[in-house]
């Protein structure tokens, strides 16, 4: 019976061969090591390390478990610590932590208003003098060790940035953030596992990355005051994505460092996930012409397939989706194909997960696979279609809980 001709028939050949070229590619290329710098095997290495603790209306626990955790280091060399709260509606309730700080001789910057994270990063950069900065979120746990082991990539001079390990703190509180979870396993494991064998991470994770003071410098004053050519009509892209493409664009490379772990709060609810993923893809989109130009100029063909992976993937899925509602309609004939059509894009995308058995595997892209249909694709619709709009959709007051 010859096959009935639809949307379907040229979505699906173009969506399994870039699914499955992706999914093989980035599983070799995760499993990989980079080669260690000449200087990896020498003496201990202790860069002095600036560690800077934006908060805005966190909540008090969460905030002193970070901190806490700070306290807990084993770093041998100097490690200055600043927490910023940038405006915070219930500072009142976050003194008590921020005093706790000042007795431990840390420095606490009080901004007036909420200025944004780039400007609470800013009070400290201007201030601070260490070879390494470190940025961790306020709702973020770091493992005692993990300030020692991100910073050993740097003995590597051309390394400029490099990111941790995340997991989910919360992951057994509901479905989503045990979902979330794995997730994060695919985003760092897999994702960020790859870009790093070719020193291009693209996105060094806000909850935890580290950079060279030497490439902060020279890329600092448009990371905080973009040029019109950065910028164009369009606020610049999210404060970590932003940051990690202006160090790689100065020729240094950014990695990811599995050792060096960190865990930090997922979104419970389906309300506030949908708001994290609507400000996410918003900034992957604005950013996307800046990482295709350093695809390019690195020479990196993986970089090319990763980034075509990410946006066409998903745009594919949701033409077919579309193009078997109308079948649904005009011609229901069609249906035993289109239902054929989408079992082997799933049974594709079960390669992507992060899992060495196939039943575990199965669970996931069922439950992520009803997720990503019913909310994901249309928040990417609703990224796309806000894409010039420049509030971001942050963290708000009434939101907080005690």
């Amino acid at each position: 019976m010859p096959v009935p001709f639809n949307g379907l028939t040229v979505v699906l050949p173009v969506y399994l061969v870039l699914a499955l070229t992706y999914s093989r590619a980035q599983r070799r290329f995760a499993n990989l090591r980079r080669a260690p710098s000449p200087a990896a095997a020498s003496g201990p290495y202790h860069p002095s390390v600036d560690v800077i603790v934006p908060c805005y209306n966190e909540e008090p626990r969460l905030l002193a478990a970070c901190l806490d955790s700070l306290r807990h280091q084993n770093y041998g060399g100097a490690l200055n610590i600043w927490v910023v709260d940038d405006g915070s509606h219930n500072r009142a309730a976050l003194l008590p932590v921020l005093q706790e700080a000042v007795d431990r001789g840390w420095k606490i910057e009080l901004l007036d208003r909420n200025r944004g994270k780039r400007a609470a990063q800013d009070a400290v950069v201007s201030q601070a003098k260490g070879e390494i900065l470190l940025t961790i979120d306020s709702d973020t746990w770091i493992a005692a060790d993990a300030v020692r082991r991100i910073v050993v990539p740097f003995r590597n001079p051309r390394v400029g940035a490099v990111t941790g390990r995340l997991r989910a703190f919360n992951a057994e509180a509901t479905w989503l953030t045990r979902l979330l979870e794995t997730r994060y396993r695919l985003f760092f494991e897999r994702e960020r596992a790859a870009q790093s064998y070719f020193g291009a991470v693209l996105c060094c994770a806000g909850p935890f990355a580290a950079y060279r003071r030497e490439a902060v410098d020279r890329v600092w004053s448009r990371y905080i005051r973009p040029t019109e050519t950065d910028r164009t009509e369009l606020e610049p892209p999210g404060d970590d994505l932003a940051l990690t493409n202006l160090v790689l664009a100065e020729k240094y490379d950014s990695v990811y460092e599995p050792t060096a772990e960190a865990t930090t709060h997922v979104p419970k609810g389906v309300l506030q996930f949908l708001r994290q993923q609507r400000r996410w893809n918003r900034s992957f989109y604005r950013a996307l012409p800046q990482m295709l130009r350093l695809a390019v100029s690195r020479r990196t063909p993986y970089l090319a397939l990763d980034l075509a992976a990410r946006t066409l993937l998903p745009a594919l899925l949701a033409a077919a989706l579309m193009a078997t509602t109308a079948d649904a309609v005009l011609a229901p004939a069609r249906l035993p194909w289109d239902a054929a059509a989408l079992g082997g894009m799933a049974l594709t995308s079960l390669d992507l997960g992060p899992f060495s058995h196939w039943a575990d595997r199965r669970r996931f892209l069922v439950l992520y696979g009803l997720v990503f249909v019913v909310f994901l694709l249309p928040t990417r619709l609703a990224a796309i279609c806000t894409l010039f709009r420049n509030h971001w959709g942050t963290r708000r007051p009434p939101a907080l809980t005690h």
